[in-house]
């Protein structure tokens, strides 16, 4: 009867046990080298956010202020020549928890806006002792933004001003936007 039964045939010590698939016989390796690969790849891309440098929105743009509130800026992202005027493109941005009151804050003196705008704004060029006004329309109106609405925490918003273009040859000039600190040196393009 035991011949008949390949199970019980020859002894335990001396039977030749037949070989399983490789996995059967190497999984444990196999569970190092995925783990191992796991590891070097969270390593690489942890090594690679690392090398590159994170942009803040404080460094874009060609100039920044900070403002009279706590945690708010002004970024100029674009001063530029063009038709006879010149350009100001900008972002406020408001990281407090405070709203930022847009009001008549930012208004100036002798324009017929209703209400809301960047009138306010002003230039200074230091090399000719010149103070430059937001221009205005035939009907008295500034070409700039206006009807903005207060500013939200953790928001920003982006405007713009046209003011007379200054000489050709004043290459910088000096951004003044009401309560925040005046950006020097702003480069004209």
């Amino acid at each position: 009867m035991t011949a008949q039964n390949p199970i019980l045939q020859g002894n335990v010590f001396g039977q030749i046990v037949g070989r399983g698939s490789w996995l059967g016989r190497n999984w444990k390796w196999l569970l190092l080298i995925v783990f191992l690969g796991l590891i070097a790849l969270v390593a690489a891309s942890t090594l690679a956010a690392a090398a590159t440098p994170a942009v803040s929105s404080s460094t874009e743009g060609i100039g920044s202020g900070d403002g009279e509130l706590t945690g708010t800026r002004v970024v100029i992202t674009e001063l530029k020549r063009g038709g006879g005027t010149l350009t100001l493109k900008f972002t406020i941005y408001n990281d407090s928890n405070s709203q930022l009151y847009t009001g008549s804050k930012f208004d100036g003196p002798g324009y017929n806006n209703a209400g809301r705008s960047f009138s306010g704004i002003h230039l200074i060029d230091s090399v000719s002792k010149k103070k430059y006004f937001v221009a205005a329309d035939s009907d008295g109106n500034c070409l700039c933004s206006e009807g903005v609405a207060d500013i939200n925490p953790k928001s920003q918003v982006s405007l713009w001003a046209k003011f007379p273009a200054p000489p050709d040859n004043i290459q910088k000039i000096t951004v003044q936007i009401p309560h925040f600190i005046p950006v020097d040196d702003v480069p004209i393009r």
